[in-house]
């Protein structure tokens, strides 16, 4: 199938189903860019929903989500996961695990947004939002029982990469014992929100709740830093308290303990990170003196 354009609108592109297609075009046309968000973003609400048993939706920009949440409701899910970084989420993918009623649709009749993936509509929906962006909108469906196959291609100025695909299960087993069911089921969810963003990464949840994503940055303390501003900013809209309860997931190893200092301005309590590193145990020592949960995982979540 051909596809609008490629990364940038000078590029043709296509795309080609490995076996049965993972999904359906229910209406507008796909962008290369426009189908890395959506399928990266399915494989987190998929993965989040089957761990958790609620629903769960990611707002994607670029490959890397804006915000991801879990909620009662699947508009509920969306509303929180658009509602952590709207600025970054103007334009989204919007993925969601359950599938889309007049309700969710109603919310994104509001919002600027580029196109959906669900695992099914109610009647009526797929209208209303093929009706978005003067009929433009994209609007997917996608297939709750395809699985992948176990290896990845990649093609790249005339080389193949090919890899077995990530699928090492994660869960709280990997977290210190210590760590509240509460913040663990966080760690849990950043841990799956890592894994589908753009490397180097950290995630700060709180309450079912990725507050702040630092995504895409070349030094790891950037990350922090940057994941931390937006959680302060998403908690800014709330309170004038101080903010205190977040967790933080890194996809790869602290290196140094700046890092533990950046955290600890954001109000992190609880850190889950691979560990490994040649200064892990500085990292651990710095996480006790400041009365941060540690949690080596042994899990890096590297994605490129």
């Amino acid at each position: 199938m051909f596809l609008r354009y490629g990364m940038n609108p000078h590029q043709s592109a296509s795309f080609t189903p490995v076996d049965s297609p993972p999904f359906k075009v229910l209406a507008g046309e796909p962008s290369y860019i426009n189908l890395l968000d959506a399928l990266t973003g399915w494989q987190l609400v998929r993965e989040a929903t089957q761990a958790f048993g609620v629903p769960a939706a990611a707002s994607y920009k670029h490959v890397s989500p804006a915000g991801a949440a879990l909620g009662g409701t699947i508009t509920a899910a969306y509303e929180r996961a658009r509602d952590a970084d709207p600025k970054s989420s103007y334009g989204d993918f919007v993925a969601v695990s359950h599938p889309v009623g007049m309700e969710l649709a109603g919310v994104l009749k509001r919002v600027v947004s580029d196109g959906i993936i669900a695992p099914g509509y109610d009647e009526g929906v797929v209208e209303i939002l093929a009706a978005k962006k003067r009929g433009t909108y994209l609007v997917l469906e996608a297939d709750p029982d395809f699985e992948p196959p176990v290896e990845e291609v990649r093609e790249l100025y005339g080389v193949r990469l090919t890899q077995e695909r990530d699928a090492l299960p994660v869960g709280v087993d990997r977290l210190d014992p210590a760590v509240p069911d509460v913040a663990a089921r966080d760690l849990l969810l950043g841990m799956i929100v890592a894994r589908y963003t753009q490397s180097n990464t950290v995630v700060m949840v709180k309450d079912g709740m990725a507050i702040g994503i630092g995504a895409g940055q070349q030094s790891r303390v950037d990350c922090t830093r940057l994941a931390g501003e937006k959680a302060l900013l998403w908690w800014s809209r709330r309170s004038s308290e101080p903010l205190t309860g977040v967790s933080m997931v890194s996809d790869g190893a602290l290196p140094f303990v700046d890092n533990l200092e950046e955290a600890a301005r954001f109000g992190v309590v609880h850190i889950a990170e691979p560990g490994g590193s040649i200064r892990s145990p500085e990292v651990a020592a710095a996480c006790v003196a400041r009365g941060i949960t540690w949690s080596q995982t042994g899990v890096r979540l590297f994605r490129h």
